[in-house]
């Protein structure tokens, strides 16, 4: 009796998992939203500001660099947090990222840490690409985000290899000559 109530109580907390999956969709329904603005945002800026001059161009692949990091944010934790939490991938396909196959919550961590430094140095490029618009208090700010942010990802993906010594070992190629 006391084994059977113990078993369902640790199915049932094992299916809890299954809660993260709607935070799944809504970050889905989210990155749509994200590209419709972003085209949005894009075409708004091309019909109406857009100049030939190569600062404005700048600015403008600048923050499709941005947007594009943003997006592949979003997905590496959507995927990283289902493959991780939820539930293996089972695709037959053999386009996934290589990343899904060798990750783990630390590593994971670690690259949105890094993401999130790449996302906020984009940020301060456009703004000394656009210097004579910029408030420098803003700018200011965001290289204080930016140095905590880099700082952070550093000290993460330091402590993550330092308990994992011997993730190293795994993922050295093989020396097969063909």
């Amino acid at each position: 009796m006391i084994q059977t109530l113990t078993r369902r109580a640790g199915d049932a907390i094992f299916a809890i998992r299954w809660i993260l999956y709607p935070i799944n969709i809504a970050l889905i329904f989210a990155l749509s939203i994200y590209v419709v603005a972003f085209i949005y945002n894009d075409y708004h800026f091309i019909r109406h500001e857009f100049t030939w001059d190569m600062e404005s161009l700048m600015v403008m692949l600048l923050g499709l660099v941005d947007a594009s990091m943003v997006a592949n944010l979003i997905v590496m934790v959507i995927q990283g947090g289902h493959r991780i939490f939820i539930h293996k991938f089972e695709t037959g396909s053999q386009d996934r990222p290589q990343w899904l196959d060798h990750i783990d919550s630390g590593i994971l961590k670690v690259k949105i840490a890094l993401s999130i430094a790449g996302i906020t140095l984009v940020q301060i490029l456009k703004d000394f690409v656009n210097l004579e618009k910029v408030n420098w208090t803003l700018t200011s700010h965001r290289i204080i985000i930016h140095i905590v942010a880099l700082c952070s990802a550093l000290m993460m993906a330091f402590i993550w290899r330092v308990t994992h010594p011997a993730w190293q070992q795994h993922m050295e190629p093989t020396n097969e000559t063909h």
